[in-house]
């Protein structure tokens, strides 16, 4: 995979975000993590509400 110097330097620069960033260059493996937090959080939810 090739990252275009104009996306490196808006990369460095703050100009775009990470997961912006992430998500066009690896967007199944971002899906992945996105769903892994969200079973997080409502695992989290679960066990608050046990308590």
């Amino acid at each position: 995979m090739e990252i275009e110097r104009e996306q490196a330097v808006r990369f460095i620069q703050d100009r775009i975000e990470k997961d912006a960033w992430l998500e066009e260059f690896f967007p199944k493996q971002m899906e992945v993590y996105h769903n892994a937090i969200e079973q997080t959080k409502e695992q989290l939810l679960k066990q608050i509400n046990m308590i």
